[in-house]
């Protein structure tokens, strides 16, 4: 499972180890509870906790830039024009993804945050390849019984190693920059937790039964800088939202057919509901992931397998399976919840 630990770091010395297994071990020691309290009006996105003036909102189909060291440049382009530039971040967000799992059983709160549960793959690819599309589609849910929570479903891609995630990215609840007790889509790119820095489209009000595409493509290479476009689609509202990413020094290897992510979570019933009253569930359908651009050559079989991510909150029988694995038409990643 992919965890915090496992977004390696490297480091050359062993005072650098010591540091960094030093800095790991305060985090883990404080409860989500304890981590919002310390740092009030911050805004919990998508796998992080960050300052607000570190989330960036920019027009659908901006261009955001990723160096040759991992880190983002704070440019933002629009058909080749600069239209902003955003300073680095003055303080490293944190990551919430599996903090609840990390944090001793005595401190955790009685609720749940974090990744809940996942299907997801790690491409073996050489060194030069680059999985260069994940598509899928799933439906907008039925609202919960009850408000309160923040809830992400997803899928997207990741680098070696971790740290930035690309992702088209359906949202139930604030997260304290925008949402409600409503359905919001948008593309994301949030950066590793050390950067605090995080990037979101114009978000697209979408509604239960909806059907959404999210695609992760590569559009183009040159040298060594790799251009890609994140689509969130609602094909019932005919609207979409983009963010167009580009990027040299990092190869994008793992990806997630089908991500459950929540926040803030006390009952099973804070959770999206099935449409039409069925089971609470989301499915994520037809899922394609292609590499060997530009011939975008899909994997046949797939290596998708799920995961049960450690949220610290109640037990809703959660069960992620894949199925259609050997399937040309692509898997299913049905999450249960």
């Amino acid at each position: 499972m992919k965890s915090l630990i496992s977004h390696r770091i490297l480091a050359t010395t062993t005072l650098c180890l010591f540091a960094t297994a030093g800095i790991m071990t305060a985090q883990e020691a404080k409860s989500f509870r304890q981590l919002r309290a310390e740092h009030p009006g911050w805004l919990q996105i998508p796998g992080r906790l960050i300052r607000p003036d570190c989330v960036h909102e920019v027009p659908s189909g901006a261009q955001v830039e990723i160096d040759s060291n991992g880190n983002s440049t704070g440019d933002v382009k629009m058909n080749g024009r600069l239209i902003a530039h955003y300073d680095s971040c003055p303080e490293p967000s944190i990551d919430t993804r599996h903090l609840s799992s990390q944090a001793p059983q005595t401190m955790q709160a009685p609720e749940g945050n974090g990744w809940v549960e996942d299907t997801q793959w790690e491409l073996s690819l050489s060194s030069t390849d680059n999985i260069d599309d994940v598509s899928g589609y799933w439906h907008v849910p039925s609202p919960p019984q009850y408000n309160g929570a923040l809830v992400y479903l997803f899928n997207g891609i990741e680098p070696a190693g971790g740290g930035w995630i690309m992702q088209p990215v359906l949202q139930w609840g604030n997260n304290g920059n925008f949402g409600g007790n409503y359905f919001t889509f948008a593309s994301w790119l949030v950066g590793p937790y050390g950067s605090g820095i995080a990037y979101y489209s114009n978000p697209i009000n979408v509604n239960p039964g909806d059907y959404l595409t999210g695609v992760t493509g590569q559009t183009g290479v040159v040298g060594n800088t790799l251009y890609y476009v994140i689509t969130a689609a609602d094909g019932a509202l005919d609207q979409q939202t983009s963010l167009s990413v580009t990027g040299s020094g990092l190869q994008w290897v793992w990806a997630y057919g089908g991500v459950l992510e929540a926040y803030y979570v006390t009952s099973c019933s804070q959770f999206p509901q099935g449409l039409s009253n069925g089971n609470n569930e989301s499915h994520f359908y037809e899922t394609t992931v292609a590499h060997g651009y530009p011939a975008f050559d899909f994997v046949n079989p797939q290596g998708f397998y799920g995961i049960i991510d450690g949220y610290g909150g109640p037990s809703c029988g959660f069960s992620p399976t894949v199925s259609g694995l050997s399937s040309s038409s692509g898997s299913t990643s049905l999450l249960v919840y």
